[in-house]
């Protein structure tokens, strides 16, 4: 074998092995140390090999990139690349950071709390009825992301938060996962109230949050590698579109789009300046 590239971050090195794979070209990325290190099988292929990975390097966004990231289902930043374990493996709950764990935690013992403490914790933790007693309990227009209001609702939220949160922990750090998650769980949480009243809980504003933040950074900032599949966007629209039409009356739906413009506002500007650095 002859090696052909080292990448710092293993998740453009999948995609680009992938692409190799596409045109018949055997190759192996295995991680050495902190590297991913990309080696060809075949040394007659080096040049060729060379050639494509000038032009990867210089546009990974390239449609011809990104179809086989598709077709392999490891597009980077997807949250199943490097070491991620699968969903519900014995190593999931293992392969989150604090604040992904934190949370996920505070979920489930806010929503087993709920029927032992009935309509007063339900008081504790939503948003208040008025502006002025938010100025009086500020830590109320974020404590509603905490709350859950069936198997389900909390299922659903869960799920996106780990897959969504684990990504932006591990690749970038815990503090901006913190600080994007209370910004988006703030933004859509006020919006809901003066859309609609203080009776709404749920992550799912924040999830929209970081769906957004991930989606528009690896747009702008294509060479981060955070690039989410295209269907894990499309479908999270898609369910933002069905909820507005059909669902209008049960689900947050001002949360969900003000976590979303906030996220891809975040991501947009965050990525222009990583992007210049």
């Amino acid at each position: 074998m002859i090696e052909l590239a080292r990448f710092a971050d293993p998740r453009p090195g999948r995609v680009f092995e992938a692409f190799l794979r596409q045109r018949g070209i055997d190759c192996l990325l295995r991680g050495e140390g902190e590297e991913a290190v990309l080696y060809l099988r075949d040394p007659e292929h080096f040049d060729e090999a060379r050639l494509l990975l000038r032009d990867f390097l210089a546009n990974p966004m390239d449609p011809r990139f990104q179809a086989a990231a598709w077709t392999n289902s490891e597009p980077a930043g997807s949250s199943n690349l490097g070491d991620q374990p699968p969903l519900f493996s014995g190593q999931w709950l293992a392969s989150m950071r604090p604040v992904t764990k934190t949370f996920a935690i505070a979920m489930v013992v806010v929503f087993l709390s709920l029927p032992l403490f009935e309509m007063r914790l339900y008081e504790a933790l939503m948003f208040p009825e008025t502006l002025d007693g938010l100025l009086r309990q500020p830590w109320r227009l974020f404590t509603p992301m905490l709350l859950h209001f069936g198997l389900l609702h909390i299922a659903f939220n869960m799920i996106w938060w780990i897959e969504l949160g684990r990504i932006i922990e591990r690749f970038q750090s815990s503090r901006q996962l913190l600080w994007i998650t209370l910004a988006t769980g703030a933004i859509s949480a006020l919006a809901q109230f003066l859309s609609t009243d203080h009776r709404f809980g749920g992550m799912s504003g924040v999830v929209y949050g970081l769906l957004g933040y991930l989606w528009i950074y690896g747009q702008v900032h294509p060479r981060s590698g955070l690039v989410l599949r295209r269907e894990i966007v499309w479908l999270m629209l898609g369910w933002l579109v069905f909820c507005y039409v059909f669902l209008d009356d049960f689900v947050a739906n001002e949360a969900h789009l003000f976590g979303l413009l906030s996220g891809c506002a975040i991501g947009a500007a965050l990525g222009y300046r990583d992007r210049g650095r």
